[in-house]
């Protein structure tokens, strides 16, 4: 296995297992916005359930455009330097309850988060978003950050600080 492939899979595991993502949208006026969401991944694609009463909600139904960010827990590393950590950047679309993706990914937001989700699930004011990321980078450490290509950003290019 090659340095780009321990890579990748450390990306993967942050991804897949990351309870929730910082989110970064835009407030009236074109202010940045950050906030909090958990969230699921299923096909490469992130899910969100998010309430009308969160002010992220109302920012993505006026512009879908979205940052993600996700990374790893304090107490696993000695050094906040050196968290791995990954940043996306692409788009938030709706997903309505009648349509068949609604299913599943609710199911995987069960899975995830248990019992809560009876209770949040069929509330009128929460609304599912799917965010395709068109664009990311995943920093691993010192000297260790990578470019995220592909379709779903699940290929990695070391970022040469020398070019």
């Amino acid at each position: 296995m090659t340095d780009l492939d321990d890579a990748r899979e450390d990306f993967l595991k942050l991804r897949d297992t990351a309870p929730g993502v910082q989110l970064a949208t835009l407030a009236e006026g074109q202010l940045p916005e950050a906030s909090y969401a958990p969230c699921v991944w299923l096909e490469g694609s992130c899910y969100l359930y998010l309430s009308e009463l969160s002010s992220h909600t109302a920012n993505l139904m006026r512009n879908p455009g979205i940052g993600l960010m996700m990374i790893e827990d304090a107490d696993e590393t000695p050094n906040p330097f050196t968290r791995k950590r990954a940043s996306l950047r692409g788009r938030a679309s709706l997903v309505v309850r009648d349509d068949d993706l609604f299913e599943r990914v609710m199911a995987e937001f069960h899975r995830r988060f248990g019992s809560v989700m009876k209770v949040i699930e069929p509330l009128p004011d929460f609304h599912m978003f799917r965010v395709e990321a068109a664009t990311g980078s995943f920093v691993r450490g010192f000297g260790q950050a990578y470019e995220l290509t592909g379709d779903r950003l699940e290929q990695l290019a070391h970022i040469d600080p020398t070019k």
